[in-house]
């Protein structure tokens, strides 16, 4: 109790994947049942008359053939074959439903899941000690409890049923062979889908039970989450990830921010440096740069929002090896970089020119 009392934090997202290796998921039995038993039912009932005539059928060919003189070898294995296809008929149908629901319910509540861990021999669970404390857990009274429900709920609804049809059931006896097998058969299915009904509401409370319970075995202590984040920091695998994701990030950030440069200075095919600036900064500030393929990709961005590139090789490849993203520009570099940005203001002052008088001439 003790135990469980310290366990207050909840899971990660770890401890969840290694309990699903396991095979320690949250999945109701009861829920699967229900699913299937409705399923059968109600394949059962769609193809009634056929069964019913198969069946019928079966024990004419019987009743026909019950002559011991002519009894051969020969005769014994046809009616064998004969009876065999009459319940494959019959089966065949209502077992694929089973199947079919079966693994759709199971997949449903936890995914495609393949536990090779689950397979393994666990010789903790011959422990009489284990064994008896779970004898008296939570688990074990909720067992004893939808046994006891199921019990209780399947014989209350056949008493009803079979009250209910007393007086068919009576005289049954004196019925055509098709009328009685008819009226067993309403009756199974009467009292099959009542059961289904019912037992849909164990199969919700034990469905949120199993992950209630799944929920509770999982959570950790405060200690267990920070072993486990150490752990993490010395995952090679998983740092490589987040540095990828984190370049990732930064070179869309950076791509972004092209559109917003002033000018872009070029090597002109190698190099390629976007460069901004604001009279709130003391010097211009770079905003993106790259090398071939990523070069080629802010010049590409550059054409599309219009700004300015200016070839200039050895300005390039010292702003690009000088100067990291998001920073300014040093002293050194602070002509060359001028006379580049005087250039482009002049151009595009010229530009706005030659648009305002083109306006004008019109």
């Amino acid at each position: 109790m003790s135990e469980d009392a310290e366990k207050t934090e909840a899971p990660t997202a770890r401890r969840r994947s290694d309990a699903r290796k396991r095979g320690q998921v949250a999945k109701s039995v009861e829920l699967t049942s229900v699913a299937v038993l409705f399923g059968m039912i109600i394949v059962l009932n769609s193809f009634m008359h056929t069964a019913i005539e198969g069946v019928i059928g079966y024990f004419e060919h019987i009743v026909r053939h019950l002559d011991v003189a002519n009894f051969s070898q020969q005769r014994f294995q046809q009616d064998n074959l004969f009876a065999i296809t009459t319940l494959a008929r019959i089966l065949m149908p209502i077992l694929f439903t089973a199947l079919a629901i079966g693994v759709t319910i199971n997949v449903v509540q936890v995914g495609p899941l393949w536990a090779t861990e689950a397979l393994k021999p666990n010789f903790q669970k011959l422990n009489p000690l284990s064994g008896l404390k779970n004898f008296v857990s939570m688990r074990s009274f909720v067992e004893v409890f939808k046994n006891f429900y199921k019990i209780g709920i399947c014989a209350w609804i056949t008493y009803n049923s079979v009250r209910d049809s007393y007086p068919k059931l009576m005289v049954i006896w004196r019925m055509d062979l098709r009328m009685a097998v008819g009226i067993i058969g309403e009756l199974i299915y009467s009292m099959t889908l009542h059961i289904v009904g019912t037992m849909l509401v164990l199969a919700g409370l034990d469905y949120a039970f199993q992950r209630y319970s799944l929920e509770k075995q999982l959570r950790m202590t405060k200690e267990e989450v920070k072993q486990e984040s150490k752990g993490n920091e010395f995952n090679p695998q998983l740092k490589a990830r987040i540095r990828q994701k984190q370049r990732e990030m930064s070179k869309k950030r950076m791509m972004d921010s092209v559109p917003t440069a002033d000018v872009v200075v070029t090597n002109p095919t190698h190099f390629a440096v976007a460069l901004k600036y604001s009279p709130d900064n003391s010097a211009p500030i770079v905003v993106a740069k790259g090398v071939d393929l990523l070069a080629f990709k802010i010049r590409e961005i550059a054409i599309d929002a219009d700004v300015p590139i200016v070839e200039n090789p050895p300005l390039a490849r010292a702003l690009y090896r000088q100067v990291d993203i998001g920073r300014e520009i040093p002293h050194d570099l602070y002509q060359a970089v001028a006379e580049v940005l005087a250039f482009v203001y002049e151009v595009n002052r010229r530009r706005k020119e030659r648009a305002r008088m083109g306006i004008t001439w019109d």
